[in-house]
């Protein structure tokens, strides 16, 4: 993959975007514990507590959305990939629908670049959700494709004013930017990852949206 500096930089500038809000949250919590004394610290401490656990969900889910490593491989690909997800977004306004399937859970293995490519999927479907939601998730193989056996990743995106946003369209998908160069900002640049991902797999990422749903959905060959 060739990612030149603006690229790496953009996305340092999601990741700080997206991090200052729980620790920022921490910090207030921490001031309004000093103000507060001892005895009445009790809302601080869960203020900082939740805050914490929210800035270890994002750190978590982003390692693997846009670091160099793999899952830790202590337990399914999969499941621990839903775990992830699910850490991300508890407390939000999305709710995370990814159902256990046994059969399903070995189609990855913890270092499949697959797993990127679900999790900034799902960063890109999220922005679709201006008023929140629900997020759906679905992985199946497929044996009798043309192009040989594979896996299917959808991701549907359902909720009130859900829309596909035309800056975040064209990092998706540059060649529908004039002249092929999108312009790319700190609120769409996964988008932009998240293509660069699915050409290294030689695959491409379908959307299909209708009233209050975008729908996402990619088959990599294996």
């Amino acid at each position: 993959m060739q990612v030149d500096l603006k690229v790496v930089q953009l996305l340092c500038s999601r990741l700080c975007h997206d991090l200052i809000g729980p620790a920022g949250a921490v910090h207030n919590g921490m001031e309004l514990f000093e103000e507060m004394g001892v005895d009445g610290g009790g809302d601080a401490l869960k203020m900082v507590s939740a805050s914490v656990s929210q800035l270890s969900a994002r750190l978590g889910f982003f390692r693997m959305a846009f670091g160099l490593g793999g899952l830790s491989g202590r337990q399914a690909a999969l499941s621990e990939a839903r775990q992830l997800a699910g850490a991300f977004l508890e407390g939000g306004r999305i709710d995370l629908d990814w159902p256990t399937d046994s059969a399903a859970e070995q189609i990855l293995q913890p270092s499949s670049p697959m797993i990127k490519l679900l999790f900034n999927m799902i960063l890109v479907a999220i922005d679709t959700l201006p008023r929140g939601g629900s997020l759906t998730v679905s992985l199946v193989r497929v044996d009798d494709n043309q192009g040989g056996p594979g896996v299917g990743m959808a991701i549907k995106a359902a909720g009130e004013g859900a829309i596909l946003k035309d800056d975040l369209k064209s990092a998706l998908y540059p060649e529908t930017a004039e002249g092929g160069q999108p312009e790319l900002n700190a609120h769409n640049i996964h988008g932009f990852f998240c293509y660069q991902l699915a050409q290294d797999l030689a695959c491409e990422i379908e959307v299909s949206a209708v009233e209050n749903e975008v729908r996402f959905a990619v088959l990599v060959q294996e």
